[in-house]
């Protein structure tokens, strides 16, 4: 027979049970995850106990908490009356008259544009320090030419010009002729590629026939072009070349050496008749072909110190701005042969040679007729 349990039994089996779960495995995973999160579902616990005690005490002791009030805003306040208007339509405001619902009205604006008013003559100008005939030109709203053209000293060589100069300054763009005798109004204007109705209808001359033409009088003309004219120099030796002495071969050798800094041509915006050569003073310079020399020394034209050779076959060269001459007016010199040194004297912006081929007194372009280099 099965035997009964009694209560004594029951007790120490009760008593042995937390020994015997104890003793029991546990699962891997539920040791793991315990390790894990136990310290942090403490602390969770921890905190939630004491928002708990927190909001428990404030219900209890009937604290509130303050709140922040919402600002106010005050209800709009009228504008004060500024009175009735009479609106008048655009009609009946002076001459203004109502524009079309596609129309653009321009505003108005309270600012007075002056126009460049028109010279009502010739005025003058005295050069200052620095001044350019460019720049001159700007100044006055004129091209450069017309500066030139009006001013005679200048037309041979622009770069004659001085501080304290006294130039004349015309209205408009053209060229300022002395009337001379024997002139007419058909060969002023065909001297000067224009028609005789120019001259006549400018509002600056008082000329209507030949009849008012007077001797001396400058006449404006108009859009006038002035024919270049070759500067014509007289050297010292005028004699006609040497019968017996060898002609030029026509063949250029580069007169001296050193940097190119200005062409043949327009160079800020006025004509130059031949090519620099930059190079320190001292540096020689040699005749670009055998020939006669005409001119040798100083000149009064801007070329300073100036050799000139006639090399018989039409061409003579021109060296300028020499600071020694090495040759004398009437001596044949080969070419080659040394002449004179690179200066600074004349119209000169630092040492260099002023080098000019001209062929029957015109001048030409240096770069066409010298080696390349």
């Amino acid at each position: 027979m099965a035997e009964t349990p009694t209560s004594s039994s029951l007790d120490v089996k009760i008593k042995k049970l937390p020994a015997i779960l104890k003793a029991l495995p546990r699962p891997r995973v539920w040791t793991n995850l315990q390790t894990l999160f136990g310290p942090f579902l403490l602390r969770y616990a921890s905190h939630l106990a004491i928002i708990g005690l927190v909001v428990l005490t404030l219900s209890l002791s009937g604290i509130q908490l303050p709140r922040a009030d919402s600002p106010q805003l005050l209800p709009p306040t009228a504008a004060p009356s500024l009175g009735d208007r009479t609106y008048t339509a655009l009609a009946g405001r002076g001459n203004l008259l109502p524009a079309e619902r596609s129309t653009l009205v321009r505003f108005p604006v309270p600012h007075t544009t002056i126009p460049d008013r028109l010279r009502r003559g010739v005025i003058t100008y005295t050069v200052q320090s620095g001044d350019m005939v460019s720049s001159i030109a700007a100044d006055f709203g004129l091209k450069w030419t017309t500066i030139m053209w009006s001013n005679e000293h200048l037309e041979d060589n622009p770069d004659l010009l001085l501080p304290g100069q006294v130039l004349n300054i015309l209205p408009i763009d053209g060229a300022y002729h002395r009337v001379c005798d024997g002139d007419t109004l058909a060969k002023i204007a065909k001297k000067y590629e224009v028609e005789v109705e120019d001259i006549t209808g400018c509002p600056f001359n008082n000329v209507h026939s030949d009849a008012d033409l007077q001797i001396g009088v400058h006449l404006l003309v108009p859009g006038g072009r002035k024919p270049y004219v070759p500067v014509v120099f007289r050297p010292t030796y005028t004699g006609p070349f040497p019968a017996d002495a060898p002609r030029g071969t026509g063949q250029f050798i580069w007169p001296a050496q050193g940097r190119l800094t200005d062409l043949f041509g327009y160079v800020r915006n006025r004509w130059h008749t031949g090519i620099d050569i930059a190079n320190s003073q001292g540096t020689h310079v040699f005749a670009a072909d055998r020939g006669y020399v005409r001119q040798a020394g100083w000149t009064k034209m801007g070329y300073g110190v100036l050799v000139i050779i006639d090399h018989g076959n039409g061409y003579w060269t021109y060296y300028g701005h020499l600071s020694a001459v090495w040759v004398s007016a009437g001596q044949y010199v080969e070419q080659g042969q040394w002449i004179g040194n690179i200066g600074n004297t004349g119209r000169s912006t630092g040492p260099h040679l002023h080098f000019e081929i001209r062929r029957n007194k015109e001048p030409t372009d240096p770069m066409g007729l010298l080696p390349p280099r």
